[in-house]
């Protein structure tokens, strides 16, 4: 195995980070926006939520699919080109969404959007990586969570205000303008990584550089913990301004409000979890370990959203999940990016694949049931307590020395 290369000598370059915070903080707008819209969507095409929570699920199913191939295919290219070429292919997507005509319009542009996330998210998350102080990964992963919470906190409210005001239409073109913008700096500000050096692989070796992490029995697991983690709070999230709209009667803009006090809770879950986590390496404890209890609290949070009688329950529960979701991913971040060394590229499209495939399934599934039906709570709940499943499992196998690094 290679000697693993590191950042800067000054330490991790917060600055150049922050460029890269600026996709993540319009990427999570993006995709937490689009739950408080489902019933204007669904207004204006005429559609069921359930069909029109597609326009969810179509962007994750999108990722999914092709992330692995793209995470393969540009391991070894510059870091900073595969960023502006995800970018650029985002902001083509999200003009298609606010030019639609037509719902399957509308779904083609969330595919669209789903190969851009595919290319700029894996790249970002291994540049995060790469260029973080070994003893300050887990805040630069974590920091970088924040800033994709931080889209809920600012850019879901703004964005639903706009849409209650005008038409959801232009808070897709507002998040194309924010794109051009960010894409902009990172093509004048951003400095390659040392991993640009490398030399590029041919395509077959790509290939099995990547497919060769699904031998290790530690990757599979971890990828299995996230997609079920995913599926419970982003699944369940994807019927949120459904569930306030029909229970509570919520308007669009006051889904906005929901939008932003469940990115409160990503962000501080995002905030709390990097600093722990470097503590927690610092003990020589296994990052799993706090995954538990994470996934305890995830699952928790959810059965309070999806059951409680009153709205202010059921918006803390969402802030609970919410908190608890992003401590887990930060936390499984860390873990992931830390034993597949100089694959991290390629393990992190893995791994965001497996996530979105479980926001997919988690909204499909969910989708089944009625949302004020006690089974929806349940099956909610039921993909938080896997993920902690499997997270014990993962620290049973590290303590019994039958797991070894990707």
């Amino acid at each position: 195995m290679r000697k693993e290369r590191g950042p800067e000598k000054s330490g991790t370059p917060w600055s150049q980070h922050a460029l890269l915070h600026s996709v993540f903080f319009l990427m999570g707008s993006d995709l937490f926006l689009l739950p408080p819209l489902l019933p204007a969507i669904a207004a204006t095409y005429d559609t069921s939520i359930a069909s029109t929570a597609w326009v969810v699920t179509s962007f994750g199913l999108s990722y999914a699919a092709v992330s692995p191939l793209f995470g393969a295919l540009t391991a070894h290219r510059p870091k900073r080109q595969v960023i502006l070429l995800g970018v650029a292919v985002m902001t083509v997507g999200v003009l298609v969404c606010a030019a639609a005509p037509s719902l399957a319009v509308l779904l083609v542009g969330r595919v669209i959007g789903g190969l851009g996330g595919a290319l700029v998210g894996p790249a970002i998350w291994a540049y995060l990586a790469e260029t973080s102080a070994p003893h300050e990964r887990g805040r630069g992963i974590a920091r970088g969570a924040a800033a994709y919470a931080g889209g809920q906190i600012a850019g879901v409210p703004l964005g639903t205000l706009l849409a209650a005001g005008t038409s959801w239409r232009w808070a897709f073109a507002v998040l194309a303008l924010g794109l051009i913008a960010s894409g902009s700096l990172i093509a004048l500000r951003l400095r390659p990584t040392p991993a640009t050096a490398r030399r590029e692989p041919g395509l077959k070796a790509a290939l099995r550089f990547s497919a060769g992490l699904w031998r290790q029995p530690i990757f599979r697991l971890i990828l299995t913990a996230n997609s079920a983690a995913q599926a419970a709070r982003l699944g369940t999230y994807a019927y949120a301004g459904a569930i306030f709209a029909g229970q509570f009667g919520f308007g669009t803009g006051l889904l906005g409000l929901i939008g932003a006090v469940v990115g409160i809770g990503s962000f501080l879950g995002s905030l709390v979890a990097g600093p722990i986590v470097d503590w927690w390496a610092r003990l020589r404890r296994p990052a799993p370990l706090l995954g538990i209890g994470w996934a305890l609290l995830l699952a928790i949070g959810l059965a309070v959203a999806t059951t409680a009688p009153m709205w202010w329950l059921c918006m803390a529960g969402f802030a609970m999940s919410a908190f608890a979701g992003a401590g887990f991913f930060s936390t499984s971040q860390v873990f992931l990016t830390t034993v597949t060394a100089e694959r991290r590229g390629p393990a992190v499209a893995w791994n965001n694949s497996a996530m979105y495939l479980g926001t997919a399934i988690g909204t499909t599934v969910l989708g089944a049931f009625a949302l004020d039906s006690a089974a929806f709570g349940v099956v909610s709940a039921s993909f938080g307590l896997l993920a902690a499943a499997v997270s014990v499992w993962i620290v049973v196998r590290l303590q019994r020395g039958g797991l070894e690094s990707a």
